[in-house]
């Protein structure tokens, strides 16, 4: 049995992590890419554990070390950007420094690891410091500032990613399964928020424009509708620009225009603002 859950923890994570690369390289947005370093680890994590189930376990110091080094590094910077993205903190706060500069002292510790003989079981330091501090602090700081999670998109999303991280830490110590049977459950909410922001349009596929209620409520021009509705459809801006003759400075003056009137700041909030209503 535990076998057929850290496979699935494989193909799940390995998945997402490819879904989370497409989104990442289409819309060149940070979130995204926090979020694929999160299910990489996840994916580094279940293998490593399936090949010791399968055949043994690596019990040289320095094959540890380095993996952990690896995995606590992209782990602890994606989880904790993560978490900032979550909470709407500035990508330039002072705050995103610190967590970089964590991340990379953790990385450095783990290659000095190699060498220090009197620390014997390096592995359990590492996830201490790599992921289970990490994740400790994003729950906490999350509960903490939990308004700010409720705000903006992915409202649902947020709060069960919390719950599930919250009863992965606690499980963790009482079943040896439970953290795969999480790396699943959340590759299967990024296919979910994937579908339902990008390739499930709030347009019904009967219809050709956006609600008149929509259109009134914001003064949404025609040219402006023509954008959202190309938006939903996954165009990019080049895109748009080449679709409807114009340079790219002038759709992106669009946008700001539709942002502006629909009070948001990105098309992941129009998005969801378009799903609300």
């Amino acid at each position: 049995m535990e076998e057929i859950i850290l496979f699935s923890a494989c193909i799940f994570s390995f998945s997402a992590v490819l879904i989370s690369l497409l989104f990442f390289l289409r819309y060149k947005k940070d979130f995204f890419l926090h979020v694929l370093l999160i299910l990489f680890s996840f994916f580094m994590l279940s293998t490593n554990n399936l090949y010791a189930l399968i055949h043994n376990p690596l019990t040289e110091r320095i094959p540890i070390c380095v993996f952990g080094a690896f995995l606590s590094l992209f782990f602890s910077f994606g989880i904790l950007s993560f978490t900032f993205d979550l909470l709407q903190i500035s990508g330039s706060a002072s705050v995103r420094k610190i967590l970089v500069c964590y991340s990379i002292l953790v990385f450095l510790f783990s290659f000095v690891l190699i060498f220090l003989d009197k620390i014997q079981n390096p592995a359990f330091v590492l996830n201490l410091a790599g992921i289970w501090i990490p994740t400790g602090f994003s729950i906490i700081i999350s509960i903490i500032f939990y308004k700010r999670i409720d705000t903006g998109v992915f409202r649902k999303e947020k709060w069960i990613i919390l719950f599930l991280a919250a009863l992965n830490l606690v499980l963790s110590f009482v079943l040896h399964s439970a953290p795969f049977i999480f790396m699943i459950t959340i590759s299967l909410l990024i296919y979910h928020i994937f579908y339902r922001f990008y390739f499930s349009s709030p347009i019904s596929k009967t219809e050709k424009t956006l609600k008149e209620e929509f259109i009134k409520d914001f003064g949404i021009t025609k040219r402006e509708q023509e954008i959202i509705v190309a938006l939903l459809h996954g165009k990019s801006n080049k895109e748009l620009a080449e679709t409807l003759f114009v340079s790219e400075k002038t759709i992106e003056t669009h946008l700001a225009n539709i942002y502006r009137k629909v009070g948001v700041k990105n098309r992941l909030e129009l998005f969801s603002r378009l799903q609300n209503d």
